[in-house]
């Protein structure tokens, strides 16, 4: 059989890590073809490092950042038909992605069928949780996919698509039996070093769960029927009592400043010996001004500064922490340029990139999830009176104070309050005097939150919710090329490896628009 075709159904052979994924010094095999006789401790810091490489910089996400108004292109670059700013695809777009989640995917399954087989229940339980995490985004992406029939082996060579909507049901389940694993005595223990994620923590294990459960369900809020066992899947959560993320879910399997180790953000934007990187990376992703303009305009001028560096510094070694605090730079220092301006748009250093908040250091964590998101999945289920959930205002600030926090404002507290007080429905919630602004409030500073650091999210949730609802104008697109509808795309296309080597199942989906096809939730 082709090689793809046992990249996606085989998890006894597939040790690899995930397509793009640069950390060759955490492979198991290199050749995914070629079994290799290990065990879950060695497979899991791999694939949670391949899992947390996918999210901010790896194939079309840096595509989401620009769509959801983070990033734009430097004027250095002249608009073409397949750029971010065209909102084209074709089935190549999402190929690698697919490949590489499905990859992923192998080697979770892998460790979890190894630990049942070796009675090891932490491993069982946290592979269980990752493929759910990882499950749920290729849904979110290309709706209906192989699933009960993926990993057969020879088997099945050809899986058959299953519904989105059962998938994300047998997702719950599987979640809440990682619970159930993740609380047994015997799961205690795992080596730190094999865990990269939590470090062994089974708590935070299943805090991370019950967040990961609690996003499933709000992506199905308005889904037709609502969310799947919605009030049993909460009563699950409450009765573990472990609650949600009060950390930051971010992996580190030892990043350093050596090739193929650098933290993925990090290595994308910076090279080994500090300077900018070129060939489509730093060179090309400047910021977008939609997100500039509307932090300055909101008063968010503390994050404006974390999130983007000023314009025509570029960024390290000349924009750091300690003259972002001091008063160096201000907010009229930071310019963008609109996303499909081409040639007209400030080139070279001209416009702001990435800021010291997103850039760190080179040993920085990778994230799956971030304490915000987590408050802010709160704030929307406290909003829509979900059991067990109250006084949205105080989970939505509590949102924003993780956000400041989480980029390195040393007076997070501070100016978390003051912003969080103004006279503005879309900084305060307290000021908002109808549902619809509430939701928008919630909605909009979990869309600053995630900037540049999980941008998937806020992808979904305009999606979901059509929010923060400027987006689909003042965000949109001026590019020449833009594709027809002049729309942000509506799902990922199926890739052109499933049309060549799985065609009955993948054709049996339909014909797919990338601008009107909807995931389940969506419909």
């Amino acid at each position: 059989m082709k090689k793809q075709l046992i990249n996606i159904i085989s998890a006894a052979i597939i040790l690899g890590g995930v397509a793009g994924c640069s950390k060759n010094y955490l492979n198991i095999n290199n050749n995914p073809n070629s079994a290799t006789n290990t065990t879950p401790e060695l497979v899991l810091p791999q694939a949670l490092t391949a899992t947390a490489s996918t999210q901010v910089v790896a194939g079309f996400m840096p595509f989401i950042q620009c769509w959801m108004g983070y990033w734009a292109i430097s004027g250095s670059y002249a608009a073409n038909n397949a750029d971010p700013a065209s909102y084209f695809q074709n089935t190549n777009f999402g190929d690698g992605t697919w490949q590489g989640y499905y990859h992923n995917l192998a080697d979770y399954n892998y460790i979890e069928q190894t630990a049942i087989t070796e009675n090891k229940p932490f491993y069982e339980g946290a592979a269980k949780i990752m493929k759910a995490y990882v499950f749920q985004q290729l849904v979110d992406m290309f709706n209906n996919v192989p699933y009960s029939q993926a990993f057969q082996g020879t088997n099945i060579i050809q899986p058959k698509y299953d519904s989105a909507a059962t998938i994300y049901a047998s997702l719950e389940s599987q979640i809440d039996s990682a619970v159930v694993l993740m609380s047994s005595p015997s799961a205690q223990g795992a080596s730190a070093t094999s865990d990269v994620l939590f470090g062994g923590n089974t708590t935070s294990w299943i805090q991370f769960a019950n967040t990961l459960q609690l996003r499933i369900l709000m992506r199905q809020s308005n889904a037709p029927g609502g969310p799947h066992n919605l009030t049993g899947e909460l009563a699950n959560i409450n009765a573990n009592g472990a609650g949600y993320l009060t950390t930051d879910a971010g992996v580190n399997p030892g990043y350093a400043n050596n090739a193929g180790q650098q933290s993925p953000v990090w290595g994308f934007f910076v090279t080994l010996t500090n300077q900018q990187t070129t060939g489509g990376s730093a060179d090309y992703y400047r910021a977008n001004q939609y997100a500039i303009s509307w932090l300055q305009n909101n008063d968010d001028t503390v994050r404006l500064k974390f999130l983007y560096s000023p314009g025509g510094t570029g960024f390290l070694p000349n924009v750091t922490l300690a003259n972002t605090l001091n008063g160096t730079y201000v907010s009229s220092d930071y310019i963008g340029n609109t996303l499909g301006q081409g040639n007209t748009g400030l080139g070279g250093n001209g416009a702001s990139s990435v800021g010291p908040g997103i850039l760190q250091s080179v040993g920085q964590n990778a994230y799956l999830m971030t304490t915000a998101e987590a408050y802010f999945l709160q704030a929307e289920a406290a909003y829509r009176g979900w059991s067990g959930f109250s006084n949205a205002g105080a989970l939505c600030n509590n949102g924003v104070l993780a956000s400041f926090t989480f980029l390195g404002d040393p007076n997070a507290a501070a100016d978390a309050a003051a912003y969080t007080s103004q006279a503005n429905v879309m900084t305060n919630y307290a000021a908002c005097t109808t549902p619809a602004q509430q939701l928008a409030c919630i909605i909009r500073q979990k869309w600053v939150a995630m900037d540049e650091v999980t941008p998937f999210e806020s992808y979904c949730d305009y999606r979901r919710l059509g929010l923060p609802a400027d987006i689909a104008t003042a965000a949109l697109s001026v590019s020449p090329y833009i594709d027809n509808p002049p729309t942000i795309p509506t799902r990922i296309l199926y890739p052109t490896s499933e049309y060549n080597t799985n065609t009955t199942n993948v054709d049996a989906q339909g014909t797919i628009s990338g601008h009107t096809s909807l995931v389940f939730w969506n419909q």
